[in-house]
């Protein structure tokens, strides 16, 4: 039977690293990257570790549970042993390859698991028809249709001492084990963990966030699945301590179906998909969870005697029935794990003289005044790849740029710089490319715009760009885009060809890879020309902060690079900006998960305690029903509405502020997407940076037929010269919003025409910008000293508050 597993695994290992080039579902990913010269472990961690604990794994269970005479219970176990090994080599991988943050690799197995399910299938296929063509032989020679006797097998399993099935066993020792783990662990497995955002507190779980009738129930439903499919299970005679572990990795596989179950009416709530990948998103955490169980199911399983024992001898006293010890330990449960809940108290964000953070996670001014920061992506001083040798790749970046933006009511810009253009050489920073990041913080301050310094990349950078007559066995060939230079380029042969989006290519996954394990110290390069940054602006209030990585690639082995090292180098890019910092004052940090989100509208998220800093942003793009992925489907996975919620949700697990770093880019401006986005971004009280300014025909992301360069500002790609803008992007990019609020805003409606914001608070911190040339009508409660100035592009109006205020404007 081992064979056979081992065979069939091998081959759909085989099959899945030729067929997915993304490496995203498939059990192991080949980008066709050179193996040598090794530079470090992580580097074959896959292929010498992974590939081989699973295999050895899976022989070696196959092998002890294989023997048994019960076709698909047997089958079953081969097909739990799949799983439970892949989920035990995923973590010996990811321990070689980022070793610490256990339990969030621990945890993050459970993607791995949901994998193994699939492609264990047709293990389990071929295990039960072996097992079926084994019998048929032996029934025909013996004229018997009864199974042989466990006492007549032989191997490993007749060599263990048959199991007697009993409540007294795996039941309880698996309810017993969940408790512990539960305590242990719970508060960071589920509403806790790196998608607890996603899938929100789980109301059926062995953890604090359950509460006692939740975590009652939970550890019941383990305890009583182990026992049930244990005595199931069992009588294939194989040895009863694996027999123990693999039932309660079923009956924790129980327990996500049934999480699942629970959910599905809410995330089927939205006219969107997010219920397909939600399934996975709650059934990872139950099988990582289970994997655990059943490694120590299985030990204490070992270490009992077979036969059932009493907690006390009959001849003192009525010994404790099974239903009588599942009781006591399901009301420990009720009672205990609840009580210890992870502590979640954090220090308060630090007073700064420039933007910082309120207690309730708000970015707030230095005197307390609520602030949102609106307005839209600068890329005119990137440094694109030259796709078309006749048309620049960016447009000149001039005053006049800033004076439009401030007619549009705009009071941010994000501003995009490029490490190849600010780093030419190692070590040497370029002072022309900083005099320009200079002059435009201070051309954007003259017109009351703060800057957010954003460390723009594509796909790497420009070395991607494939050799002229590469072929692609899938996708297709790259062409070079932005971010990093050229000596910090480390392929190692992979492919340059991109499938379904440039992002997902082996040379970008293997770029990134390597940044993230600092190889040859690319990384630290980085985080070096972070300090220098913080060091030039430390003094700078208009500086609002910095965004450390424009949508960092997700690597080869996600959520390893996407989430444990890249919140390794978070935290590496946080401390180098502080220390710059120190003549100056602390800026804001806005960070991003890996730019899956960009294509998703979710993502598995760095370690929660990535960093002890606290002026911290979550700074997604929110492209949902744009160019997210699933567009290109005729699907929609993950509505606007929805990605909001799911980002206001995983800003407040960090315990951060909230901002869309970019959003933008609906096919038909006049479509109504535009119209709901806004409207969640008044809900949800945030601002965000639409993308882009001006964006020139002769940028990576144009085309070689392209009309039109966009997104806001427009040029026409056959006089260079520039067209209308979209009114229905003007439209809405201009609404009345409050600029800055005293104390809180409790609500907040606008449209192209109107404005009615409410709040709670002291102080004459209140403006609002208001779009047009007519005076607008204004109305307020609560807010004194109410006053209407009219100003490039339309009017502000300020005014002082006490106490709670309303205060609507109409034309």
């Amino acid at each position: 039977m081992s064979p056979i597993a081992v065979v069939v695994l091998a081959a759909v290992i085989v099959l899945g690293a030729m067929f997915d080039p993304s490496g995203l579902a498939a059990p192991y990913t080949w980008t066709g990257a050179d193996l040598l010269p090794v530079a470090g472990l992580w580097q074959v961690a896959a292929p010498a570790v992974y590939v081989p604990v699973l295999l050895a794994g899976v022989g070696v269970l196959a092998w002890v549970v294989g023997l048994g005479h019960a076709p698909l219970r047997t089958a079953l176990l081969v097909w739990g042993s799949v799983v439970w090994s892949a989920m035990a080599a995923k973590l010996v991988m990811s321990l070689v390859m980022a070793f610490g943050d256990v339990v969030y690799l621990a945890w993050s197995t459970g993607f791995t698991g949901v994998k193994a399910a699939v492609f264990g299938l047709p293990v389990l296929a071929a295990t039960w028809l072996t097992q079926l063509l084994r019998r048929r032989p032996t029934r025909l020679h013996s004229g018997s249709t009864s199974p042989p006797s466990p006492e007549s097998s032989a191997g490993p399993a007749a060599a263990s001492e048959a199991f007697v099935p009993s409540a007294s066993g795996p039941g309880w020792v698996a309810a017993v084990a969940a408790v512990v783990l539960g305590a242990l662990v719970g508060g960071v497995w589920w509403g806790g963990s790196p998608v607890g955002y996603a899938i929100g507190d789980s109301p059926l779980a062995p953890a604090p966030e359950a509460g006692p009738l939740g975590c009652l129930a939970a550890v019941t439903l383990l305890g009583v699945m182990t026992w049930a499919l244990n005595r199931w299970l069992s009588v294939t005679t194989s040895p009863r301590a694996i027999v123990a572990g693999i039932s309660a990795l079923g009956a924790a596989a129980t327990l996500g179906l049934a999480e699942v179950a629970i959910g599905l009416p809410g995330d089927l709530e939205g006219g969107d998909t997010f219920w397909a990948p939600a399934i996975v998103l709650r059934l990872a955490p139950a099988l990582s969870f289970g994997a655990l169980l059943a490694l120590a199911t299985t030990a204490l399983v070992a270490l009992l005697p077979a036969r059932r024992i009493a907690l006390r001898p009959a001849s003192k006293g009525v010994a404790f029935s099974a239903p009588i010890r599942m009781a006591a330990v399901v009301a420990a449960a009720a009672l205990a794990v609840p009580l210890l809940q992870p502590d979640t108290t954090t220090a308060p964000p630090p007073r700064t003289k420039g933007l910082t953070l309120s207690a309730d996670r708000r970015i707030v001014d230095a005197v307390g005044n609520e602030v949102l920061l609106r307005g839209v992506n600068v890329n005119q001083l990137e440094d694109y790849f030259q796709q078309f040798p006749d048309r620049a790749v960016t447009r000149p970046l001039t005053e006049a740029d800033f004076a439009g933006m401030e007619q549009m009511g705009f009071n941010v810009i994000r501003l995009a710089v490029s490490w190849s253009a600010l780093e030419p050489q190692p070590g040497h920073y370029d002072p022309a490319y900083l005099a320009r990041i200079s002059w435009a913080v201070e051309t954007a301050a003259k017109h009351g715009l703060r800057t957010v310094i954003d460390m723009h990349q594509d796909a790497w950078g420009k070395g991607v760009n494939a050799a002229p007559g590469t072929t692609c066995t899938s996708g297709s060939p790259m062409h070079g885009w932005d971010g990093a230079p050229t000596w910090a380029d480390r392929f190692d042969g992979a492919p340059k060809c991109e499938f379904t989006g440039r992002d997902i290519s082996p040379a970008v996954a293997r770029a990134f890879t390597n940044f993230y394990q600092d190889r040859d110290g690319i990384q630290t390069r980085l985080v070096a020309a972070w300090g220098m940054l913080a060091e030039r602006f430390a003094n700078e209030p208009m500086v609002a902060g910095y965004d450390l990585l424009n949508e960092p690639g997700f690597g080869e082995t996600p959520p390893i690079t996407s989430g444990v090292l890249l919140g390794r180098f978070y935290d590496r890019a946080i401390k180098a900006i502080r220390a710059g910092e120190r003549r100056g004052f602390p800026h804001l940090i806005f960070f991003e998960p890996s730019v899956l989100w960009s294509g998703l509208g979710f993502e598995v998220l760095p370690p929660k305690d990535f960093t002890d800093d606290r002026l911290l942003v979550f700074a997604p793009h929110l492209y949902n029903e744009s160019i997210t992925i699933d567009q290109g489907t005729g699907l929609t996975i993950t509505s606007i509405e929805r990605g909001f919620d799911l980002a206001s949700r995983a800003a407040a697990y960090y315990g951060a502020g909230l901002w869309s770093g970019e959003w933008g880019w609906f096919d038909d401006p006049a479509s109504a997407p535009i119209t709901r986005y806004a409207d969640q971004e008044d809900r949800h009280r945030i601002g965000g940076a639409f993308w882009v300014w001006k964006q020139s025909c002769g940028d990576a992301h144009a085309g070689a037929e392209s009309r039109t360069g966009g997104n806001l500002m427009i040029e026409d790609c056959a006089t260079g010269k520039d067209l209308p803008p979209p009114p229905e992007y003007v439209a809405q990019l201009s609404r009345p919003y409050p600029r800055s609020a005293p104390g809180r805003l409790t609500g907040l409606t606008s449209d192209q025409a109107s404005l009615t914001a409410q709040g709670e608070g002291r102080g004459c911190g209140l403006d609002v910008w208001f779009p047009g040339s007519t005076r607008p009508v204004v109305r307020s409660t609560g807010v004194t000293g109410v006053a209407a100035r009219q100003a490039p592009g339309g009017w502000r109006i300020t005014g002082c508050t006490r106490g709670a205020y309303t205060l609507t404007a109409h034309r």
